[in-house]
């Protein structure tokens, strides 16, 4: 959750508030949030407060950031719906008799002025554009007041002035040219003026640089653009705390993507639409149809595969789909799974899809679970399910079989999904929150049938001789038993 403060950004570490003994007894994270923001801001005022100062309560504001799953998207909730008293700020005095103050708390989409410029954190650019909107109103009156003929004081005017109050805030939003349009048509009517031009002159010519015949003016976008890949570049290069940000915001994209290819190097008209839009994803967005590519240093994660003849699912989807809303709805599907290879949904001999994929039930039903932090996805309709069950099918047939079993595992690869169940003797080992666990068999001779009610196991040494399994059916309630398959592969990598 982020919170803005006066000319401050402070990001509260989240799981140590939520971990924290002092807040564990209030039951909801936005109520931990809420307190710990309380403490805090009482404490610096506390602190002003000792050094004669005190805090600016009419430039101070908040915003507790929390979601809603609406259908198979999930949208900002209102402060309403956050179920957590509003903070208050109580001012120090002599006789410690101060009055309880409300601080400001904004809508997710109320964009407040930080450092010049106006950001939402639901990354609504609308106040901004009203700004800016306002600026060039301004500007078009003092051109009024300027002599008519003093053309050269009008372009310095625009040139050294205007156009730096323009370019300033939109360094941290994510416009497009349609956005941006609201501005750029009256700042253009003004430009010919002041170069001696009729109206309707070619704007491409206006805005084409001088090197290929143009007048050498640059629209906003243009600037905007180059600005941010800029400012980018910079921070990457730089590597330091900004671009430890950068790499976890371009992580979650590549992981969104769920395929081996950096997405930057990805055509945006087809991968776009399947991420979450973020500062970054943007200019991806505006550079991959203008040819420009933005390559990187081995320091980018990207998801590799984890053994012999193994692909990513998108990877294979785009193949049969192509560029549609088939596209889309697979990958809800497959974040919802939290699994991005083959190998992440077929069983460890490498023959065939388990049934806890292909009905959408998940790791939970199949024995294993991720090893990554995944984005949230709302609950999806039977529609996404029935074409994700048809995209397995159409790879596979109806017998969910791999035409090319999967191979050996990779000696130094990175297992996203992490096998959690294993086989020796008779003895059904399965890994639990973070804990190992013993099943025993449901009947005197069972071999692939067990309870399930586990007691720990402390025999971590057998888990050197053990076989990786695969969970067949998780029968509940009729009979809680895991029934696993006959499918095993030795616990060291190999075939």
């Amino acid at each position: 959750m982020g919170i803005g403060l006066c000319n401050m950004a402070l990001l509260l570490n989240a799981q140590g508030i939520i971990d924290a003994d002092v807040y564990k007894e209030l039951p909801t994270i936005a109520q931990r949030m809420s307190k710990s923001l309380q403490d805090n801001l009482q404490r610096y005022e506390t602190y002003f407060a000792t050094v004669g100062g005190a805090l600016n309560l009419k430039k101070c504001f908040y915003y507790l950031v929390d979601f809603a799953s609406k259908g198979t998207e999930w949208q900002y909730k209102q402060n309403t719906e956050i179920n957590t008293p509003q903070v208050t700020i109580t001012p120090t005095t002599i006789n410690n008799d101060g009055t309880p103050q409300p601080l400001a708390w904004m809508e997710a989409n109320d964009a407040q002025r930080t450092l010049g410029s106006y950001i939402a954190p639901d990354g609504s650019g609308t106040k901004q554009l009203d700004i800016l909107s306002g600026m060039v109103t301004a500007w078009q009156k003092a051109l009024s007041n300027i002599t008519t003929g003093n053309l050269s004081a009008k372009w310095l005017s625009y040139q050294h002035v205007f156009s730096r109050k323009i370019m300033y805030p939109l360094i941290g939003h994510s416009f497009s040219a349609d956005d941006l349009h609201v501005i750029q048509q009256p700042t253009d009517r003004e430009l010919l003026h002041i170069l001696g031009l009729k109206e309707h002159f070619p704007r491409a010519v206006l805005h084409a640089p001088t090197l290929l015949g143009g007048m050498g003016c640059p629209t906003f976008h243009a600037q905007h653009v180059a600005d941010k890949i800029v400012l980018f570049v910079h921070h990457m290069r730089e590597n330091e705390s900004i671009a430890e940000v950068l790499r976890a915001s371009m992580s979650m994209t590549q992981l969104e993507c769920g395929v081996t290819t950096p997405f930057f190097s990805l055509p945006a008209e087809t991968w776009h639409d399947l991420v979450t839009k973020t500062w970054i994803t943007h200019i991806w967005n505006e550079c991959e149809p203008r040819g420009i590519e933005i390559l990187f240093s081995d320091t980018i994660w990207t998801p590799e595969a984890q053994r012999q003849h193994d692909y990513p699912l998108m990877e294979l989807a785009e193949n049969l789909y192509g560029n549609c809303i088939h596209l889309y709805n697979i990958n809800q599907c497959r974040l919802a799974l939290q699994v991005t290879f083959l190998s992440d949904i077929v069983s460890v001999d490498g023959r065939r899809i388990l049934q806890a994929y292909y009905t959408g039930k998940g790791h939970k039903f199949a024995g294993r679970q991720t090893r990554l932090n995944w984005p949230p996805i709302g609950t999806l309709p039977s529609s996404h399910w029935n074409l994700w069950r048809e995209f397995l099918e159409r790879l596979c047939g109806t017998s969910l079989r791999l035409p090319q079993p999967l191979g050996g595992w990779y000696q130094d690869g990175e297992m996203l999904t992490q096998l959690c169940v294993y086989i020796h003797e008779r003895r059904l080992i399965m890994l639990r929150d973070k804990e190992w666990y013993e099943y025993r068999p449901a009947t005197p001779t069972s071999r692939t049938r067990f309870l399930d009610d586990p007691i720990p196991f402390a025999d971590s040494h057998l888990l050197q001789e053990a076989y990786r399994i695969c969970v067949h059916s998780y029968l509940y309630p009729y009979n809680k038993s895991w029934d696993i398959s006959n499918g095993r592969m030795k616990m060291s990598h190999g075939a």
